[in-house]
């Protein structure tokens, strides 16, 4: 009948008696729900003959058929991974991508988040350079768009993020050097403002304390030039540190490079343990030790509650999610273990 009012996703949720976010995750296939809820939504949606309009959902508001993406570096491999899943899954829910680059700059940040909202994209997916969001993105979020944080939380507005476990991944890789009978352990890295370098600092912090040991913690060596002239010093150096935790795999591969320009052979005359894997690192002559995780599972786990936000029915109330990934410890020979 021509005239008869087609069923929504009110009627799904009260015929299974569950909320309007609840079929929702069902419909998008989110692994969350429990199985007998499952089925029955999925019942409840067979005897509605409910069918889920997703075009009409993503494009209220005129908003395009495009999420964005703002990151801090498109070069560093672990964001550029990042940027392909998302472009990859986005492209199931034919949708478009519009990926920059923030540079770190948080003013460009802003710029390019205020494009995101001119070119009304329905979704934004950002890796933030900002200490804390002010007004503009909270307007952002106002104006309809969904945002998911990841890799670090967007503070100041209360939205979605997907973090990694960064403050307990430092302490196992400073514990394990602890266990082998290291006790001047240097820390090394750049960008200690943001979250991540921040947590990682942090972790270090406690497993040296918790020891009994002095932190030694040198953040700013954010080019090669810097790790280069601080390892001819160490050297020369008598009671240099005998471990270095790296507090990213950029500065990893720069001290892997530096150490072999000065004759500083891992692990034999210096241990070192790198937060984040990359290409490569188990086949340098050393192979790295490293604190892994996964840029894909994150980049998968943020873009799904995207389009779970984006597709909920306007003015659903949810409560964000707040996701934490573990990380791994791979023990190779750079920390002196043998593999």
């Amino acid at each position: 009948m021509a005239n008869e009012r087609k069923p929504t996703i009110e009627d799904v949720a009260r015929k299974a008696g569950v909320s309007l976010m609840t079929v929702s995750r069902v419909v998008n296939n989110v692994a969350s729900v429990k199985e007998p809820t499952r089925q029955r939504v999925l019942e409840a949606i067979a005897e509605t003959g409910y069918q889920q309009n997703e075009a009409g959902r993503l494009l209220r508001g005129r908003r395009a058929r495009m999420v964005g993406i703002i990151v801090p570096d498109i070069s560093d491999a672990f964001f550029a991974a990042c940027a392909h899943t998302i472009q990859q899954i986005a492209r199931t829910h034919q949708c478009m991508t519009l990926v920059v680059s923030s540079e770190r700059d948080a003013d460009l940040e802003l710029q390019e988040a205020e494009l995101m909202g001119n070119r009304k994209v329905s979704g934004l997916l950002i890796a933030t350079s900002i200490l804390k969001a002010n007004k503009r993105f909270r307007d952002l979020q106002e104006s309809g768009i969904a945002i998911v944080a990841f890799d670090r939380p967007l503070v100041g507005i209360n939205t979605d993020a997907v973090l990694v476990e960064n403050r307990q991944g430092a302490e196992m890789a400073v514990r394990h050097l602890i266990e082998h009978g290291h006790h001047k352990i240097a820390c090394v890295g750049y960008d200690r403002t943001f979250y991540t370098v921040r947590e990682r600092i942090e972790g270090y912090t406690s497993a040296m304390e918790a020891a009994g040991l002095t932190p030694n913690i040198l953040p700013e060596m954010p080019e090669f030039e810097d790790i280069q002239k601080w390892a001819a010093t160490l050297a020369k150096t008598k009671g240099r540190p005998t471990a270095i935790f790296s507090l990213n795999h950029r500065t990893s591969a720069d001290l892997v490079r530096a150490f072999a320009k000065v004759h500083l052979v891992i692990p034999k005359d210096i241990a070192l343990i790198g937060f984040d894997d990359f290409d490569l690192a188990e086949v340098l002559t050393s192979p790295l030790t490293v604190i892994t995780q996964s840029p894909i599972e994150m980049a998968r786990r943020a873009t799904s509650l995207l389009f779970e936000q984006i597709q909920s029915e306007p003015k659903t109330e949810r409560i964000p999610a707040k996701v934490l990934l573990p990380v791994q410890l791979i023990i190779r020979a750079s920390c002196g273990c043998k593999q």
